[in-house]
Formats: C-alpha cells, structure tokens, sequence
C-alpha cells in the first residue's frame, strides 16, 4: 500500500476513530485495564497514550509519576491523564493501578520493572529490558517464579506484515534455506549530544538503543540464537569512548556453517556508511531459492514493502500487509492491544531476554 496523502492525513492529522461495535462485541463487558506509567517521557503519547485512544473498551491511562509531582501533573493535564502519583513507588503501589508501563531511560529499566514484579502488577517494559543479558536472565526469571507478566516492548513484532514475512521465510519448500540475514536501522544526527541515548551510565549506545531492534529482527527470522560474533566494524561517539556511535556486527550460528547475520545500527553513523547501507530501515533475507527485502520493518504502519525475487527466474513480487479495520493502526496500538488482552487474559510470562544478549 502506497503512502498517499489520504493515508498520510490519517496517520498524522485526523481524530482517532470511534470504537465499532465490533470491539468487544457479542461478549461479557470487561472493565478496560487501567494503566499507569512510569515517567513523563517524550515516547509515551506514541506508545500507549493515543493507541489507548482507539481501545476505550480495552485501555484506560488512568495515571502518571515523574521525578517531580509538578512535571507528572503537566504531562497528566497535556494528555487527559485523570491522576498522578508523587512518586514512582506510589504509583506502583496504588491498588488501582492493574499494569505499568515503563518507558525510563535504559539504565532504570531493570530496577523499576523488578519492582512492579515485586508488588505481581504486569509490565509492558520498553527496550531493551536491562542494561545487560545477565539483569535480562534475572528479570524474567523471577517474573517465571512470581508468574507477572512481563512484556519487552518490541512494538514491531506485533504488527500483521512482521508475521506475513515469518510465514514466507519459514516455508523451506517455497522460499528455501536461509543461508543470510542483514539488517539495518541507521541515523547520523538525528539525536542531540545530551540526549540521554549517549550516556554510559544509563546503558546508552547504539546496540543497545538502535541495535537491539535489527537484532531481534534476525533472532525472530531465522529462528535461532547466534552462537558468536565473527566480526565487528564500530565508530567510538567522539565524546565519549564507552560510546559505540556505530556499529556493524557479524553473527554466525550454530545450525550452519553457511548461516549468518549481519547487523548495522548508529545514532552518529558516518554519512558515507549511511550512503553504503542507506537510510531507511531495512532488511534483507537470502535464502538458497529467493530473497527477500523488508522496507521499513519498524514502523510498517506508515510504509512498508515486502519484494521477493526468484533468485532463478529474477521474477520479483511485491507485497504488503495490514488488518481490516486497522490499516492505520500503529504498531505500538497492535502490542499494546496484545499486552492487554495478556493481562485481561491470564496467558502466560512472555519472556525476550535474549535480544539482550549481543553477543
């Protein structure tokens, strides 16, 4: 589906559909899951706040903290949030809060999840969940033992076209064995020096803020764990040298000497490394038979495109993907209809620690 300017007014400028009959329809009235959120950050509106908007039915943000109770009051009134809490704590522990969502700069992440854990209230956690595999393996593993519902914010596997290229990429006998995965999410300037993606102590840095998404791009596709990293191409943020600025990474894997991953992220890419790999989101799978390229598989809400060629016969198809009813919706509205029906529905911990892991 093309970008037109119909679709682009909608993705951007219109008003958020009414709910149809169709949401929740023909069912027991279930009371919608009252969220609270954990910061006052700037990501917030696009990952829960206007995707509850289309969900009444099913999400209500009932209530924020900040570091100030002046700052979560501001943003609470900015967004229609009906209460605020004076600390992060309060908020956890107000009975009427049923879930968190955590969307605190990378190095709060294990520490405040481990909390909401603590207190059995079920969180949508952004990424990467921690600062480290070994805080990751910790995390879920006492979310496994307490039986809350943990859920790394991956927003992108949630959306209808992600699962189209998985059914196409796992069809050995149509596509073939894939033999290659590359995948790339690069900026060069588009995040200011200050920005808390720089600072070490807050697990800052390109594979684990960019990187961390191509990296599960390549887990979920080929179905595997890399077992090592081969090789390693990596541009030190000049202001800081624990920084990585850039980084491209070679993976192998333990099914096939001939299988491998590769992976570029940046937030201060080179330009002339942003010329070679290319500036939009992209991955590309090779297999034995065909290949296949998946533009834009971060936000595929807004454009995407799935080619496929026959590596035999350079015939190429192009494809697209999106729900009925929901051809506008977000990627974060998908997971955080997914988190809660999770939640409202009992199912069990899902666990991603192994994205954290970089190998």
């Amino acid at each position: 589906m093309s970008l037109s300017p119909s679709r682009l007014y909608n993705l951007i400028v219109a008003k958020y559909p009414k709910p149809t009959a169709r949401d929740g329809e023909g069912v027991a009235p279930v009371a919608p899951l009252k969220l609270g959120i954990l910061g006052a950050a700037s990501i917030a509106p696009r990952a829960v706040i206007n995707p509850a908007k289309l969900m009444p039915n099913k999400v209500m943000i009932y209530s924020v903290a900040a570091r100030d109770i002046a700052r979560a009051k501001e943003f609470a009134k900015k967004y229609g949030i009906p209460t605020t809490h004076d600390s992060y704590e309060e908020l956890i522990a107000d009975p009427e809060v049923e879930a968190l969502y955590i969307p605190l700069p990378n190095g709060l992440h294990y520490e405040w999840a481990l909390k909401c854990i603590e207190k059995g209230k079920p969180v949508l956690l952004e990424k990467p969940a921690a600062s480290n595999a070994e805080q990751a393996e910790k995390l879920f593993a006492i979310a496994n033992e307490k039986d809350v519902l943990v859920v790394e914010a991956f927003h992108w596997w949630f959306h209808p076209a992600a699962k189209l290229v998985k059914d196409i990429v796992s069809d050995k006998e149509e596509f073939g064995e894939v033999e290659k995965f590359e995948g790339s999410l690069c900026v060069n300037h588009f995040f200011k020096d200050d920005d808390i993606r720089f600072k070490f102590s807050l697990a800052g840095g390109s594979l684990m803020d960019m990187g961390c998404y191509p990296i599960s791009w390549m887990r979920y596709y080929l179905g595997e764990n890399p077992t090592a990293a081969k090789s390693l191409e990596l541009e030190v943020y000049p202001k800081d040298a624990k920084i990585d600025g850039f980084a491209s990474v070679e993976y192998s894997f333990a099914s096939s000497d001939k299988k491998k991953g590769i992976v570029h992220c940046g937030m201060k890419t080179p330009l002339s490394t942003l010329w070679r790999i290319g500036f939009i989101p992209t991955m590309i799978i090779t297999s034995s038979k065909k290949d296949l390229v998946y533009t834009m598989p971060l936000w595929p809400h807004v454009y995407h495109n799935i080619s496929v060629r026959d590596i035999a016969t350079g015939k190429i198809e192009n494809r697209s993907c999106f729900e009925d009813g929901k051809e506008t919706w977000s990627t974060y509205a998908f997971q955080l209809e997914a988190f809660a029906d999770a939640v409202k529905g009992g199912k069990s911990t899902y666990s991603s620690l192994d994205p954290m892991k970089t190998y």
